[in-house]
């Protein structure tokens, strides 16, 4: 009687990796979109709650209060760089956001890799929470494209547009 050896042969083994090599060439190009898609999202949520939290120091601090793009110090506003080098959130207490000493640094959010544009001189409320500024941030990657809008009243909405639409 003879033994019956119990595993997988040479050609089996092949044929799985082969399959599954298969698989992969497959899904690695939509998990690669997803995790952009991803970032995307991370990011338009990161600067909607900067926006936000600005104008809600603008109502508990009674003075202005704005999301601007940050320097590389880390201690004004700078309107010379993208948006994508990093933003922060300022209580102003003088005129000029560009001036360490004209503002009190509430919050920093660090760079992202991403297309960010629009806003020049970034979002200001007032002490009442109404909008100075008012207009909107493009973000954006290879494919999706996302606007976060601030209006006079300084209500934000966040919306994904496409690739030809302006962000108001």
């Amino acid at each position: 009687m003879s033994v019956k050896e119990k595993g997988f042969t040479l050609l089996e083994l092949m044929i799985a990796v082969i399959i599954l090599g298969f698989v992969l060439g497959l899904g690695v190009p939509s998990f690669n979109s997803f995790i952009e898609s991803s970032r995307l999202r991370a990011a338009t949520h990161s600067l909607n709650t900067a926006v936000q939290l600005a104008r809600s120091e603008a109502l508990s601090r009674r003075e202005n209060a704005a999301v601007c793009r940050s320097n590389s110090a880390q201690d004004a506003c700078d309107f010379d760089v993208d948006w994508s080098s990093g933003w922060m959130v300022v209580a102003q207490q003088g005129s000029d956001l560009e001036d360490a000493a004209d503002v009190t640094v509430i919050k920093i959010w660090e760079s992202v890799d991403l297309v960010a544009s629009g806003a020049a001189n970034g979002f200001a409320f007032d002490r009442l929470g109404r909008g100075i500024t008012i207009g909107g941030v493009r973000i954006q990657n290879d494919t999706d494209h996302r606007c976060i809008s601030v209006n006079i009243t300084g209500r934000t909405a966040v919306q994904e547009i496409s690739a030809g639409d302006s962000c108001p």
